[in-house]
């Protein structure tokens, strides 16, 4: 896991766990929402830190309130599939259905600037591609689960990106925290 920054991995020793964060960007609603907030308030309360892969859904939820909780942002870390520029670009380009709207893109590259600007080595940015793959979101799921020590998962639909994570958590030892499935259909968000 060569592209892991040095930074988490110093920060791998310490005491405080590092958990996982994952589920689904694109089918969500507001019990997951919810779930993600009340969560990532727990992790918080106890001294540990949130890790997420900085999509829309989950993570967007998950980064959302830990910058409400903790604005210094000192246990948060993101981790992106390439950079931030080539990663809205993504986005915009192969995202921009529904649910997924051009405000969520641009709500989501608002906080993943605001990340960057408070602290640079909290967004990790991996090497830039400009055609991201299903690959480079997979290999993502491995840094996260490189610097981490439990997941909590919020599935929706049996989500195959969010079940890849697991299965690398599993495989790599890590507590497997929380794990909440949801089953949300397209038509109940108003398509």
């Amino acid at each position: 896991l060569s592209n892991v920054h040095p930074f988490f991995w110093s920060m791998k020793n310490k005491s405080m766990k590092w958990v996982i964060f994952t589920g689904t960007w694109r089918l969500t609603n507001k019990e997951v929402e919810n779930d993600v907030r009340t969560a990532v308030r727990k992790v918080l309360a106890r001294g540990d830190g949130i890790v997420t892969g900085g999509a829309t859904g989950v993570d967007y939820f998950a980064m959302s309130e830990a910058l409400l909780i903790d604005p210094s942002i000192s246990r948060l870390k993101v981790i992106i599939p390439t950079n931030l520029t080539n990663y809205i670009l993504d986005y915009r380009k192969n995202w921009n259905k529904f649910p997924v709207t051009e405000e969520s893109i641009n709500e989501l590259e608002r906080i993943l600037k605001q990340i960057k600007g408070l602290r640079e080595e909290h967004l990790i940015e991996m090497p830039p591609e400009y055609d991201i793959t299903q690959e480079h979101y997979d290999f993502r799921h491995d840094e996260e689960v490189a610097i981490s020590d439990e997941v909590c998962v919020f599935q929706v639909n049996n989500s195959t990106g969010t079940q890849d994570t697991i299965n690398k958590a599993q495989a790599a030892g890590l507590k497997i925290a929380l794990h909440k499935k949801y089953n949300i259909k397209e038509q109940e968000l108003g398509m």
